[in-house]
């Protein structure tokens, strides 16, 4: 779904519920900002607040909404809500987004159960429904089977992120190496003149130190500048990098460097001259 925002159009998940409005928040946590969801009608629409902010509306204004099919409707913002970004960003009656999608099967099933109701015949009843890849949960179990598919997608988001940092350490060391053999004629020179090895070793360290540094500085500067944006625009929030996982990636980028380092540089004190003993 596309709605208007500053001359521009924007993408937001939908969700089309049925029944009365007003039994939502006993399947649905939205945590209402303002407005209600009563009067949530074919006319009215339940808006996600980034997403209303964005669109800079508030509750009683008109928004022109574009559907799956490119259908244009106008609704009224009936309420905002919270909780958008796990559950959908915008909310209303099924019968309006049904005929504008190319598969109209509901995909959740959330179940509010009757005191003594028997939860076995209910299970057999949506289970005879035919729906393809239907999803049947109450209130509890929603966030639980959110939960699993947000680890599943985590993980896989770590494969691909440690498949690309692999190929950019692969880059890296490569290029310190040839850095570091390159500078055969400097290592010789301090050599003749009675520089050590261990002095040798410790300038090597230091200006690896000095490298990783920088490139830990320059690269979370420039990390935290794209994602501020997008991390805001999305979640209203700025971005979070668990302090574990931070200090884990700036030791293992350190390492990486002085490791990278210190192996040619041996290479080449092996190979150059001698002004006198160590």
């Amino acid at each position: 779904m596309l709605y208007p925002a500053s001359g521009t159009f924007l993408e937001a998940s939908a969700v089309g519920f049925t029944g009365a409005p007003t039994d939502i928040p006993t399947v649905l946590d939205l945590d209402i900002e303002e407005g209600s969801l009563a009067g949530l009608t074919g006319d009215t629409v339940a808006l996600d607040a980034i997403v209303a902010d964005s669109a800079g509306v508030d509750i009683g204004d008109p928004i022109e909404l574009w559907l799956g099919d490119g259908t244009v409707v106008t609704s009224k913002v009936a309420a905002t809500y919270e909780r958008g970004l796990g559950l959908g960003q915008v909310l209303l009656p099924r019968d309006v987004v049904a005929p504008h999608v190319q598969a109209a099967f509901d995909t959740h099933v959330l179940v509010q159960h009757a005191p003594g109701a028997d939860r076995g015949a209910v299970a057999r009843a949506l289970g005879a429904l035919d729906v393809p890849n239907l999803s049947v949960a109450d209130r509890a179990g929603y966030p639980a089977r959110v939960d699993e598919e947000l680890e599943l997608s985590e993980w896989v988001y770590r494969l691909m992120a440690g498949v690309l940092g692999g190929f950019a350490a692969v880059a890296a060391v490569n290029t310190l190496v040839m850095v570091v053999l390159d500078r055969r004629r400097e290592v010789a020179l301090l050599r003749l003149t009675g520089t050590t090895r261990r002095q040798v070793r410790a300038m090597v360290r230091w200006e690896a130190l000095i490298v990783a540094a920088t490139g830990v500085v320059l690269g979370s500067g420039i990390a935290w500048l794209t994602l501020n944006g997008f991390a805001r625009g999305v979640t209203g929030g700025a971005p979070y990098v668990p302090p574990t996982q931070a200090i884990a990636l700036a030791a293992a980028i350190v390492l990486l460097v002085l490791v990278a380092t210190a192996a040619p540089s041996r290479v080449l004190l092996r190979r150059a001259p001698t002004a006198g003993t160590e």
